[in-house]
């Protein structure tokens, strides 16, 4: 009887614990419902009405847990931008951008409003792209998202060569190294980088390089990826740190280059000054102007294990201060206060520290080989021609895949050719053609050669180089009317015909590329080749007298262009001589064989040497023929030979008159004999050895 009652009392029992169970589940179920509706739910028979819970207990929850599929939504488009921007295709990615940014949950809007900005900057709309960063650095509740978008900006800045809002930036940027959301972030690298790149614009001439000058090729900053910018932004569940808090530390070590550590937040600037030269065991000097300049400034600043050098850049350079530090003591003044002789020294001291700098922290940087390339552009600008060979050669070296090895071999056929080796020169622009025949400098590249080969007298050799430089493209950005490249490949191959006495040829080139040089740049230079070129090729006197008023109205307007270089001043002499003006034909001769060589510099001085001897001034004319003759064998050196023994013959120097006509004579081809042996018989006549002046007249050697 006592077994049967508990077999039955159990199972009631497990069912009572069973239904306790379920009814808790579904409490607890409505509860949740509660709290994420922000109401109460009543049973119908319950007459009490619902009573909503309070709106922030609500907001929070959403926040806190927003839905789950709006979420993985947000981060399925996310990804897709990301995957559009990696292929470059900025278009799309701004318009899947555009279309989410507005919807997307909150945790995302920043990485969106993030890539909207890196989308306007691919395709080029800067304004656009610095208007969605600042709003970005602006708005954005984390200090990691306002930096990146402040290294935007000043990318977007150094992008369209403005150094200056640039390297305001970065300063700030860098000054806030040390807090716990900024320390050790890879962005930092590259705003080191930046700041170093920055600084050259400043100094080297903001024209890019062609046919009108001898610029260097600079980094190409529209050539930066974007990659290593997106990696940066990568949203994560994980919070910020959060600030340090506590009492404001400035600390640095006794000495002119000693470790500093800061933390300040918002300290006034010529305290902190104050504070930092105590702590450095340095005497702090203000000049008048400096001190009224910042007296009202306050930074923020979070350094830590920073040489005081660069913790002084930081602080004080962007706001227009210099200092020193000599002595025991720091000194700092205004800018404004400094002649610009010594502001400039400055500033290509500070542009050769901050790059050397940044090589030393971070050596295989991405950004390395436009150090590498902007360092031996500032060793150029100075006349350090060695030392700036030397950088494009490690770049080369270091860096072989790099796309600015184009740009290193250019900028070494160009100092190549400063130093006189136009071998060499050629040498560096043909592997600027060989590396990447569609790069925009391949055609300047192609020019120069033709160029280098025209100075040298190799005219022939030139005109393919200047047809292939003529060939190519003018690009998007010379839309229907050519590249200055063509053009100046147009007027050099015109300029090549006429040297070999080819004005026909010249002529047709000229019409041939007319739309090309019909521009304000080359229309005297294209004017002067087309009236030389009828000039040459006419044959009825009075057409050629009619030409010769328009031969020289146009030497007037092409004297100073520099568009044809030397051998352009060789055709103007050459057009000032044929036009019966000796003292203008010296006087283009004479600038032009400063910077020729070969054949060509060699024909030249022979006619000048000439002119000189026939306005009897031989004291002019002997040094060129004897440059001549030192030339080594050359037909202008045979001829240069001979006068210098008409010469010595008149001064009665018959030995030396003697002497040059046997090695004339010895001379296999390009001597005229009998000339050569009626200049031996007087010269045997003056010494009063008649019979073997005789024997020279008959044609017989003495």
């Amino acid at each position: 009887m006592r077994r049967g009652w508990k077999a039955f009392f159990w199972p009631l029992v497990c069912l009572f614990q069973l239904g306790l169970i379920t009814g808790t589940l579904i409490l607890g179920s409505r509860f949740t419902d509660t709290l994420a509706t922000g109401e109460t739910s009543v049973s119908p028979t319950d007459k009490t009405p619902p009573v909503p819970l309070p709106s922030p207990l609500a907001a929070d929850w959403k926040k806190e847990c927003p839905d789950p599929e709006k979420v993985r939504a947000a981060r399925s488009e996310l990804d897709d931008v990301d995957h559009l921007l990696r292929a470059g295709r900025y278009e799309l990615a701004l318009t899947v951008c555009r279309s989410f940014s507005d919807r997307t949950v909150a945790e995302l809007r920043d990485a969106f409003q993030y890539r909207l900005g890196l989308c306007l900057e691919g395709l080029g709309h800067w304004d656009e792209a610095l208007t969605a960063y600042r709003k970005l650095a602006s708005h954005a509740p984390s200090t990691r998202t306002a930096a990146i978008a402040a290294l935007g900006q000043a990318r977007v800045w150094l992008r369209i060569r403005r150094p200056v809002e640039s390297k305001a930036l970065l300063y700030d940027v860098l000054r806030r190294s040390a807090l716990p959301a900024l320390r050790g972030q890879p962005f930092l690298a590259d705003a080191r980088y930046f700041l170093a790149l920055a600084a050259p614009l400043e100094l080297l001439p903001n024209e890019p390089p062609g046919p009108l000058n001898d610029t260097p090729a600079c980094s190409l900053t529209s050539d930066w990826s974007l990659d290593r910018a997106l990696d940066w932004d990568r949203p994560g569940r994980h919070p910020e740190p959060e600030p340090v808090g506590g009492q404001e530390v400035v600390e640095s070590q006794p000495g002119g280059n000693g470790s500093v550590r800061i933390y300040v937040t918002q300290s006034p600037l010529t305290s902190l000054l104050d504070r930092l030269a105590e702590q450095a065991h340095l005497r702090l000097e203000w000049s008048a102007a400096a001190r009224r300049q910042v007296e009202e400034r306050s930074l923020i600043v979070a350094l830590d294990s920073t040489s005081l050098p660069e913790t002084l850049r930081l602080l004080v350079e962007p706001l227009g201060l210099v200092w020193t530090i000599a002595e025991g003591k720091l000194s700092l003044r205004s800018e404004d206060e400094i002649g610009a002789a010594e502001r400039k020294s400055r500033c290509l001291a500070n542009a050769r520290r901050s790059l050397g700098e940044a090589l030393r922290a971070y050596p295989r940087h991405p950004l390395t080989p436009a150090a590498y390339l902007e360092l031996g552009n500032l060793e150029a600008l100075t006349g350090h021609l060695d030392e700036a060979l030397a950088w494009y050669n490690r770049l080369t070296r270091e860096w072989p895949r790099s796309p600015l090895v184009v740009e290193s071999y250019y900028n070494v056929g160009l100092l190549r050719y400063r130093q006189g080796d136009p071998a060499a020169a050629r040498q560096a622009f043909y592997h600027v053609v060989d590396r990447s025949l569609g790069h925009e400098l391949a055609p300047l590249a192609y020019w120069r050669i033709g160029r280098i080969y025209l100075e040298q007298g190799e005219a022939e050799q030139a005109l393919s180089p200047l047809r292939r430089a003529c060939s190519f493209p003018g690009g998007a950005w010379e839309r229907g009317g050519g590249s200055p490249v063509q053009a100046a490949a147009a007027l050099t191959i015109a300029a090549a015909h006429l040297l070999t006495d080819n004005p026909r040829a010249a002529n047709a080139v000229l019409c041939e590329h007319r739309e090309l040089i019909s521009r304000d740049s080359y229309h005297n230079v294209a004017a002067f080749l087309d009236t030389l070129a009828r000039f040459r090729a006419a044959t009825d006197r009075r057409r050629r007298h009619r030409e010769a008023a328009d031969l020289l109205a146009a030497l007037l307007t092409v004297q100073d262009s520099p568009l044809l270089g030397p051998e352009g001043l060789a055709l103007m002499g050459q057009a000032y001589r044929e036009l019966g003006m000796p003292g203008e034909m010296m006087r283009f001769y004479q600038k032009a064989l400063k910077r020729l060589r070969g054949p060509l510099a060699s024909k030249l001085t022979l006619e000048l040497a000439e002119e000189y001897w026939a306005a009897n001034k031989p004291g002019a004319a002997l040094p060129l023929y004897q440059k001549l003759v030192a030339g080594g064998p050359s037909n202008e050196g045979k001829r240069a030979r001979l006068r210098l023994a008409e010469i010595a013959l008149a001064e009665k120097k018959t030995q030396d008159c003697l002497k040059c006509c046997r090695e004339l004579l010895q001379e296999k081809t390009g001597v005229d004999v009998p000339t050569v042996l009626r200049l031996m018989a007087r010269a045997y006549e003056q010494n009063g050895e008649h019979d073997k002046a005789i024997r020279c007249l008959s044609g017989q050697l003495p």
